[in-house]
């Protein structure tokens, strides 16, 4: 019974503590053929809970993707992704995806141009 106790103990705290991102700001400059992205994601210790991995879909595909170690700030990772290879094209539509290092992801779309 102890034993079972401590692990919902356990697990509650790590699930009170971990949480997706709040919101994604997404942007994209055609003439630069840039995507920015930023992430919102308040915590306390940005080397232990943080936004993990930022990926970019076109439809099905992803198009651009970035795995970070820690967040760079107490309340975002930012991060701009360059299409000059390729750029969007009008009417694309863009999905933007941030998850957590602990628990959870935030999607957003972007129909290009908006």
């Amino acid at each position: 019974m102890k034993r079972s106790f401590l692990v919902v103990f356990l697990l509650s705290s790590f699930l009170l503590n971990a949480h997706p991102p709040r919101s994604i700001d997404v942007s994209y400059d055609g003439a630069k053929a840039a995507l920015s992205v930023k992430a919102w994601h308040n915590v306390d210790d940005p080397e232990h809970h943080f936004i993990k991995r930022i990926v970019v879909l076109l439809g099905d595909e992803t198009i651009a993707e970035k795995t970070y170690e820690r967040q760079q700030s107490n309340e975002f990772q930012e991060e701009i992704f360059s299409f000059s290879a390729k750029p969007l094209q009008k009417g694309d539509a863009v999905k933007v995806r941030a998850f957590c290092s602990l628990f959870g992801k935030k999607t957003v779309d972007l129909k290009w141009p908006e």
